[in-house]
């Protein structure tokens, strides 16, 4: 079974809330680290650490966070390694920090967005302990004939790309050696796990993770 991955919110009771705001920087809007052609920090001037302002006691034991505005596969450095003792997965760690919402005021411009020049020293501030995880290879394995969108072949569908539940069924036809525990699709507009790579993660007893079942 192949799973979508979504950040678990049932920890989050109040609209518009989320673990973590984006430090915005020039051209963030288009920075998703999702395709795994593009090096966003390279090409697109993403800073070598991603910045955000959040709630450092959801942080301190989830392991997938809520982001915004841009949703972003911020995870635990903890969820990493166990990925990669599922098996091999070619991937970039982008770092990030967190900087405790308390002190938002002081490291987030209040008009531009941007971050401002204040120096966080005060290690209790700040958490470092989660990455961006981009992919930086595709899996070509999407049968365009045997999955259906609205009872149509892919390719006849008329679409481009789906989104998660989209196609009924989605059909991938596994590559030799086996599907990796995380993999990129380049007609679906989101990360596919395993079920091993649900399972180990499941027995590792990680928090904050909502797996949707893609039939």
């Amino acid at each position: 079974m192949i799973h979508a991955l979504l950040p678990d919110v049932t920890h989050i009771d109040e609209d518009g809330v989320h673990d973590a705001e984006s430090i915005e920087f020039d051209g963030f809007e288009y920075v998703t680290f999702h395709e795994p052609s593009i090096d966003y920090q390279s090409e697109q001037g993403a800073p070598e650490v991603v910045e955000f302002v959040g709630n450092l006691e959801n942080a301190a034991w989830l392991d997938h966070l809520v982001t915004t505005p841009v949703g972003m596969l911020l995870v635990s450095k903890r969820m990493v390694r166990v990925l990669e003792s599922v098996g091999p997965f070619r991937h970039r760690a982008i770092p990030t920090v967190i900087y405790s919402k308390r002190i938002k005021h002081l490291v987030r411009d209040r008009f531009t967005r941007q971050r401002t020049w204040y120096p966080v020293t005060d290690p209790t501030m700040k958490n470092e302990d989660f990455v961006i995880l981009q992919l930086l290879e595709e899996t070509h394995c999407l049968d365009r004939e045997r999955t259906l969108v609205k009872g149509v072949p892919f390719h006849q569908s008329g679409e481009s790309v789906l989104g998660q539940d989209e196609a009924l069924p989605l059909v991938l036809r596994p590559p030799t050696g086996g599907f990796p525990p995380v993999f990129c699709v380049p007609e679906l507009t989101f990360y596919c796990f395993t079920g091993e790579a649900r399972q180990a993660c499941e027995a590792a007893e990680l928090k904050g993770l909502w797996w949707r079942p893609q039939r």
